[in-house]
């Protein structure tokens, strides 16, 4: 039988037998449940669970590893050297030197991380399904890597507005007035093209008539022309995937542009791929090793009472993509 912990002392057989009532089965049923046996069927488990966490017990630790859920993209969506390939392995690695069990949950079956008991989740991903699954889960742990939902959530984030001015402040100082951002259009991303346009005010520009705003939804190649044809001299591409090798690309082969002599290029860091393009990139780079540290070590600290929110600060890397004008 598993042994289990309560918030209030509660024995062991007095906490099976309350989870039993609650979820209307046998005690012998929630012991399976909590030592996560595939032979109970998906809707008593899921059942068995919500009953467990809406009472505040959990089997104990200490006679078992602890066991975190890691939310991430699916295979498909996630980039090699991006921000969530990183993040995850960091995560995974950091995890293991802890001896925590891990169990990766792709969004694409997010409904399995109902079906099993967790100690813990972090979660890298960002589909509205998985953040309304997230909000539904009590008295565990959760650690978000962003600060949208920091009502809701333990939150380890990089303020996305400070990062956009950290960008926009380089870039004027090198004497550059028209400005494209191609961004994400989700929080992260608008934030960090505020931030750009608070950069271009602070240096007497109107944003309206310098700041060329371009999603990132939109054909790279119908970026690269909207952008040369409204004279901007820099571009600034952000998030940690490929995007800023395929704007590189685009803009000297294909536009026939020089970087950074007609157009300066400014990314996010890919570690082991940006210092050796031609140029080699100017980037903002992200601290996602210290992140998935800070992740893991909030998830296992078994706190699921009082919220963490915990700011990390991203940095300049200058190289040879951005000229200056001055």
């Amino acid at each position: 039988m598993a042994e289990v912990r309560t918030q209030n002392g509660t024995g062991t057989s007095g906490v099976l037998a309350q989870v039993a009532h609650r979820a209307k089965v046998s005690a012998g049923t929630v012991s399976r449940v909590f030592n996560n046996s595939s032979l109970i069927p998906s809707e008593t488990r899921c059942r068995v669970l919500s009953a467990a966490r809406e009472l505040g017990f959990r089997p104990r630790v200490g006679v078992r590893s602890k066991q975190i859920a890691l939310v991430t993209e699916p295979p498909h969506k996630t980039v090699m050297g991006g921000y969530v390939n990183t993040l995850t392995q960091h995560i995974c690695f950091a995890l293991s030197r802890a001896d925590a069990g891990i169990t990766m949950i792709t969004e694409d079956r997010i409904g399995n991380l109902t079906d099993c008991w967790f100690d813990g989740i972090i979660g890298i991903a960002w589909e509205p399904e998985t953040i309304d699954i997230l909000k539904s889960i009590r008295n565990i742990p959760i650690v978000w890597l962003s600060d949208n939902f920091s009502e809701f959530f333990h939150t380890i984030y990089v303020d996305c507005h400070e990062t956009g001015r950290l960008a926009g402040d380089y870039l004027t100082r090198k004497g550059h007035r028209k400005i494209a951002v191609i961004h994400e259009s989700d929080y992260t991303g608008l934030g960090r093209v505020d931030g750009v346009a608070e950069a271009l005010r602070s240096c007497g520009c109107d944003p309206a008539a310098n700041l060329l705003k371009i999603s990132n939804k939109m054909p790279l190649h119908l970026a690269v022309k909207q952008l040369i044809d409204a004279g901007c001299t820099a571009v600034w591409v952000t998030g940690e995937d490929m995007k800023v090798l395929e704007v590189n690309w685009l803009i000297q082969e294909l536009a026939g542009k020089r970087v950074p002599e007609e157009i300066s290029l400014m990314g996010f860091e890919n570690p082991g791929i940006s210092e050796f393009q031609r140029p080699s990139l100017t980037t903002i780079a992200s601290p996602l090793h210290e992140a998935a540290e800070k992740a893991v070590e909030i998830v296992l600290s078994d706190d699921s009472d009082t919220l963490k929110k915990v700011k990390l600060a991203n940095r300049l890397i200058e190289r040879n993509s951005v000229i200056s004008l001055k």
